[in-house]
């Protein structure tokens, strides 16, 4: 069972299977919301199996040192992103468009530093934790970005993807991205995994079938960043 926590600016998500695991951490202020919904859900903190965090950024890691601190359970993220997990910043907020500009500021916030426990590399399986899946690399967004792939057909995708505003069921591109390509490899590497639907870290999911609108025919595979409504 996925349970979506809505926070101030992004999603976390509580992965309920044979042992319970947070996804993200929110931005500062989120933690009352995201004890509320453990609360309702039957789960302690220190029942946690995991703290996964899908990449390093303020909105996604911005109660890791104090979910650790209550929890006493690692806080594991990609290597690549450790060094934002170890200074509290965000680094570069690379904005596709126009409105990611203008929000840039208004989300560009500091958080509270920690060091990882589970500092990964490649993909690796959840059953120890007590879940059907696996952790996939899915870097773009942040050099460390990854996304949680489940047995049951459903991902945790982080900033890979965004979802809408305005249309449900659809994608859209990220407010931000550091390396438009290499996003674009992520892709492909989650439509690989014929997810029926995906779960991100903006706004609500969407079919897996909506990560093939982002790539094109004829094996060029292009992330489209513009024409995108809101």
């Amino acid at each position: 069972m996925i349970v979506r926590i809505k926070g101030a600016i992004s999603n976390c998500y509580l992965l309920l299977g044979d042992k319970p695991m947070l996804v993200d951490t929110g931005a500062p202020g989120d933690l009352p919301r995201i004890l509320a919904a453990l609360k309702q859900h039957g789960v302690e903190p220190k029942q946690l199996s995991l703290i996964l965090l899908t990449h390093a950024h303020s909105d996604h890691a911005g109660n890791a040192a104090d979910l650790h601190w209550r929890s006493g359970r690692p806080v594991a993220l990609h290597a690549n992103d450790a060094t934002l997990a170890r200074t509290g910043k965000n680094g570069v907020l690379a904005a596709q468009g126009p409105l990611g500009r203008f929000i840039r500021p208004y989300v560009d916030e500091d958080f509270q530093a920690f060091e990882p426990d589970i500092l990964f590399r490649e993909a690796f399986s959840l059953e120890p934790y007590g879940l059907r899946g696996k952790v996939l690399p899915t870097p773009g967004h942040t050099n460390g970005s990854s996304s949680v792939v489940l047995a049951s057909g459903e991902a945790i995708i982080g900033d890979v993807l965004r979802g809408s505003m305005m249309w449900p069921n659809r994608a859209r591109p990220p407010f931000f991205c550091n390396d438009v390509d290499l996003n674009a490899r992520s892709i492909v590497r989650l439509a690989r995994e014929g997810l029926l639907r995906c779960h991100p870290g903006q706004f609500g999911s969407f079919p897996g079938s909506e990560l093939g609108r982002y790539l094109t025919t004829g094996g060029n595979e292009v992330f489209e960043l513009s024409g995108e409504p809101v």
